[in-house]
């Protein structure tokens, strides 16, 4: 029961019950502050998301306030959500920096682990049921980590020459996954400066003969925008609607669904229609526009706002437009009333009175649509070959631990 299914060559005996005390030691460097010096403190994201850094702070305003400084090569928890899965290892990144005493960090001990290899003990289901054991109490703030508790815990697992092979593999996944985000993070960044660049004028499409397309016109939403008012005929599938994947099926996105039982009320999505959700969400106070990229038709809240482009390609620009949640802020604030509880006033006739700079020529239209459906698309095979290596991981980890 001791060895797991997949292992290195040369590695054959048992993994061994062990507790933490025996493989981790608590360090600490009280740190005396200054109140007339300046510091930053670390945090640590639950779900082993990593290390983020704090503003400056005086030590004056850390007033009685017990800090530590931060030892790189440690692994920190952040003892009110470490049943979160709350950790990670601190860096040379993070030398000079402090943490408060809810930031614990443990360096290795006799050499018997390996840090890298703890942490990713931790951040497995198993891990994660560990420190929830350790954690008592209830939701939240009410659920602390018990540094003896901790200490107390027993984990299975290999002599430390096996934890490094393991973990250097993992680490290699996790590399190859992060140069995965930050290429796609780089085409989203490019394709955001592109949409400023098309809306600003400063880059201008041109036709086959080397002309520049006609002046773009403002023009009011209801000369561009077309309100069917179809209704489903309850037999189409729920959509939610989401800031970063647009149209998403319902249970996909949440997991299950919250439509009524009789949906013949829902409002019917066409591919390449707009929908307005009317709702607040994250850093969109005034609700999200999408267009429905969905190649069959679907439903979506009757509560929402459903409108039918003059071509795909326009609706694909203002999808495009509308994906920065400034230029939304700016579209929607002067036209909308907040309500009660954040609520937002605004009927369709209000929507679709607003006024936006578009451009007019079909062939710019689509021009513009092909450029930045493209960039699209690389981010979205950049997403699956993300998800396909978390999979990956997640599977080879099932078979590497006990």
């Amino acid at each position: 029961m001791n060895t797991p299914l997949l292992r290195f060559p040369g590695f054959k005996s048992p993994w061994k019950p062990k507790k933490i005390s025996d493989l981790l030691k608590q360090v600490e460097v009280p740190v005396r502050v200054d109140a007339n010096e300046k510091y930053r403190e670390i945090g640590i994201r639950s779900h082993g998301k990593g290390v983020f850094h704090k503003d400056f702070v005086t030590g004056e305003s850390l007033g009685e306030k017990r800090v530590f400084r931060v030892i790189p090569n440690t692994l920190v928890f952040n003892i009110v959500f470490a049943w979160e899965q709350a950790l990670a290892i601190a860096s040379e990144s993070e030398s000079g920096f402090i943490a408060s005493h809810r930031f614990p960090m443990f360096a290795e001990k006799n050499d018997e682990s390996y840090l890298p290899f703890m942490k990713e003990l931790f951040l497995r289901p198993e891990g994660k049921s560990l420190l929830e054991i350790a954690s008592p109490g209830g939701a939240g703030r009410n659920r602390t980590l018990g540094k003896q508790a901790f200490l107390d815990l027993k984990v299975v697992i290999p002599c430390r020459e096996e934890q490094k092979k393991i973990a250097l593999f993992l680490s290699a996944i996790d590399q190859r996954r992060n140069g995965l985000e930050k290429e796609r993070d780089l085409v989203l960044e490019y394709k955001e400066g592109l949409v400023q660049c098309i809306y600003d004028q400063s880059l201008r499409f041109k036709d086959k003969d080397g002309n520049t397309y006609p002046a773009w016109k403002k023009k009011t939403l209801n000369e561009i925008l077309f309100e069917h008012k179809l209704k489903s005929t309850n037999t189409e599938e729920v959509y939610s609607v989401s800031v970063h994947k647009g149209l998403i099926n319902q249970i996909e996105h949440l997991g299950r669904s919250y439509s009524a039982a009789d949906t013949r009320h829902y409002k019917l999505v066409k591919p390449g229609d707009i929908v307005y959700t009317k709702s607040p969400t994250g850093s969109f106070p005034f609700g999200i526009i999408k267009q429905s990229q969905i190649i069959k038709n679907v439903i979506t809240s009757p509560l929402y706002g459903v409108f039918t482009p003059t071509s795909p390609e326009l609706g694909y620009w203002l999808h495009a437009f509308f994906e920065s949640s400034t230029h939304t802020s700016n579209h929607l604030k002067p036209i909308v009333q907040k309500g009660a509880k954040n609520t937002i006033n605004i009927t369709n006739t209000d929507f679709l009175s607003s006024s936006l700079l578009v451009p007019v020529s079909h062939t710019e239209q689509i021009k513009i649509a092909h450029v930045l459906s493209s960039l699209s698309q690389k981010a979205e095979l950049l997403s699956k070959k993300i998800a396909a290596l978390v999979s990956y991981k997640k599977s080879l980890t099932q078979k590497m631990f006990v």
